[in-house]
């Protein structure tokens, strides 16, 4: 045990010292390495104490008394150690004025308890070398240290309640640590001294260290974490690697009469670990401790978002307003690369700064985890950045690369908290998320725009041919209107062919605004029998005239479907157009058929069915792209517009070989949301 002690005691300055030049300027590792010397003096002290102890049990000239009571004499400081850290935290900027009266009480009263060391009813050594007892001034001793580290918790907590920010937490993880590590040690060495029990007051010094090493990790570390979790974290570990050995003990001894011993006690190990795995996933599910689980929810709706808006600008938008709901934050935005900045906004990033190089290297960044590090210059670049724009967190994706694509920034949260290692790392693995999607939907638009321009000249020579027709015709008619003005039959001709030819062009001038900019659908529960039906109802004239029979079969148990009826009713007419069209040099009977059914899935089937020529299979490919077509009038419109439609209801429309004459158009609607 003495060189386990003396061990602790070095590594205890050591540590101190390390925590002290990690950020010398900040006043909470000021007053953790006044905590360490404490700590290390105390350590000192017992190790002497122990040794001595040791060395009068073997029949040496030696008492461990005057040790004994170093160490209590020392000890008697740690309330005034753990209040300076108190006020480090609370104090900032540092008031010296309200810093002295307060420390001035503590020490005054540390000073009268280790006073109190030295008196001679502390200890008292009876005649046998290894018998002491303590006496009334132990006593006092030790209920007025319990009495300080009480009221150093009660302090705290009132203390905690009205504190915001990083101070709320570090209040509530490092003081409350401090503050029962104290309390649990003097209960400890006061039953091993009342009641003889050497070896539980031989254990304080380790109760200490490891109080004391989490202490440490918390004032140094530059990751935020929440006390909760922290204490959470650790006594569910606890508590699983209790489970563990009780379970493996259990059921090693249950099949120890069926089993060799190595054998069993292997099946043990492997059917435990098992479990406890099993185990250690659910609870941390249950307890909030994963860092991941939050994260679904936000990844579902930023797909969501992406598949119903094509245009990335606005997706930013629409994801910058899904941060700030579900980060907490009033303030959300996305910077992106644009040459020597990343900008968005009112809110620019120069490459040049040396906060973009800490920002690099770091991945993340917060106000609060600035603090906990040593000022170096592009750490204070950085800060000073943070400040300037109120923000709480920012990361860079991908994260750990020199060349980021996107850094993501969110202002404080409106609780004042800040945000926590753990919520760090959702948004930086939703801000990866993001970029992706965003990647995606840049190469989607690029792909757009450059099948567009590839299609200008298709355009332009469609366009000609199209118009010069019906422009032919009216420009022949004008020029013979005023030789023939008085003729019957021409002007019965005239007033026909004009309203005809000048419909044709705005039929075309329309289908190209539909297919260059599409209306916004408001997609709600409809029946689709009751499109099919009024669709069916409106054709039927034009039906007639063109000599073609509809039919309906209306198979689905389920018809209805999530989408626009209007929308869809231009879908459906577009089709009976192709197929009255493609039934004109087809001899009778023509028939035309709308036929629903159900998935096995659940998904609605709507096909649309001709007797005519069909389509020929190397057609079918290019089908629904614009300006093709299998008819010899018509820019080939018609069936991109339909595509387009449908691709926004996440339908989807081919063109299946069923083995019959004729064309089908198979729709395929997917299940509808259920009712909420």
């Amino acid at each position: 045990m003495p060189p386990l002690i003396l061990t602790a005691a070095i590594l205890t300055l050591v540590i101190g010292s390390t925590v002290l030049w990690a950020n010398p300027p900040r006043n909470t590792n000021k007053a953790f390495f006044a905590f360490s010397l404490i700590n290390t003096g105390w350590l000192c002290c017992v190790y002497m104490a122990m040794r001595a102890g040791l060395q009068a049990e073997a029949g040496a000239a030696i008492s461990p008394v005057p040790w004994i009571r170093a160490a209590s004499a020392v000890g008697a400081f740690f309330p005034a150690s753990i209040w300076l850290m108190k006020e480090s935290i609370l104090s900032s900027p540092f008031h010296e004025r309200r810093f002295s009266k307060g420390v001035l009480g503590w020490l005054v009263v540390c000073c009268i308890l280790a006073m109190l060391c030295y008196a001679d009813s502390f200890v008292v050594q009876a005649a046998e070398a290894e018998n002491r007892s303590r006496g009334t001034a132990y006593l006092v001793y030790s209920i007025t240290s319990l009495a300080l580290y009480l009221l150093l918790i009660y302090q705290t907590y009132r203390q905690w309640q009205v504190q915001t920010g990083i101070c709320r937490l570090e209040i509530q993880f490092l003081i409350l640590n401090a503050g029962v590590a104290g309390l649990v040690a003097v209960l400890v060495t006061a039953a091993g001294n009342l009641f003889d029990l050497r070896a539980l007051s031989r254990s304080t010094p380790l109760i200490i260290l490891a109080f004391y090493g989490l202490t440490a990790w918390g004032v140094t570390i530059h990751r935020v974490f929440d006390a909760r979790q922290v204490f959470l974290s650790i006594g569910q570990r606890f508590a699983l690697l209790v489970a563990l050995t009780v379970s493996t003990y259990a059921v090693w001894r249950l099949l120890g009469d069926s089993l060799p011993v190595t054998a069993s006690l292997m099946l043990s190990v492997a059917l435990c670990g098992t479990f406890v795995f099993w185990l250690d996933h659910r609870t941390r599910d249950w307890l909030s401790l994963s860092p991941w689980q939050n994260t679904a929810a936000v990844r579902q709706t930023a797909l969501d978002l992406a598949r119903r808006e094509p245009d990335p600008n606005r997706l930013v938008a629409s994801f910058e307003g899904l941060l700030r709901t579900s980060c907490q934050s009033d303030y959300a935005v996305l910077l992106f690369d644009s040459g020597e900045v990343f900008v968005s906004g009112d809110i620019e990033f120069g490459k040049d700064r040396t906060a973009y190089t800490a920002l690099c290297q770091k991945g993340w960044s917060t106000p609060e985890s600035l603090q906990r590090l040593r000022p170096e210059p592009g750490l204070v670049d950085l800060r000073h950045f943070l400040t300037e724009f109120n923000l709480g967190v920012i990361v860079s994706a991908p994260r750990g690369s020199a060349n980021p694509s996107l850094l993501l920034a969110l202002g404080v949260k409106t609780n004042q908290r800040p945000f926590t290692y753990p919520e760090v790392q959702q948004v930086q693995e939703i801000a990866e998320f993001l970029d992706n999607i965003l990647a995606r939907s840049r190469l989607s638009l690029q792909a757009r725009q450059s099948e567009q321009l590839a299609t200008i000249g298709l355009i332009g020579a469609s366009l000609a041919h199209e118009i010069r027709n019906p422009l032919v015709s009216i420009k022949t008619f004008s020029h013979l209107l005023p030789s023939r003005f008085d003729d019957p039959e021409f002007r019965r001709r005239f007033s026909l062919l004009i309203p005809a030819e000048v419909d044709r062009i705005d039929n075309l001038t329309q289908q190209l605004l539909d297919l260059s900019n599409p209306r916004r659908h408001q997609l709600e529960r409809v029946s689709l029998h009751g499109i099919m039906q009024e669709t069916t109802d409106l054709m039927l004239t034009r039906a007639t005239e063109a000599r073609v029979t509809m039919g309906s079969e209306l198979n689905a148990a389920a018809d209805t479907i999530w989408a626009d009826g209007a929308a869809i009713r231009q879908v459906l007419i577009n089709l009976l157009i192709n197929a009255f069209q493609a039934l004109e040099t087809q001899d009778d009977p023509r028939r035309v058929l709308l036929r629903s059914r159900n998935s096995p899935n659940g998904s609605v089937i709507l096909e649309v069915s001709d007797n005519g020529p069909g389509i020929p299979p190397e057609q079918r490919s290019r089908l629904f792209h614009p300006f093709v077509s299998t008819k010899t009038k018509g820019m080939g419109l018609g069936l991109a517009v339909c595509a387009d439609i449908l691709h926004e209801h996440r339908a989807t429309i081919i063109v299946p070989d069923v083995g019959k004459p004729g064309a089908t158009f198979r729709i395929t609607f997917p299940c509808p949301p259920p009712l909420s």
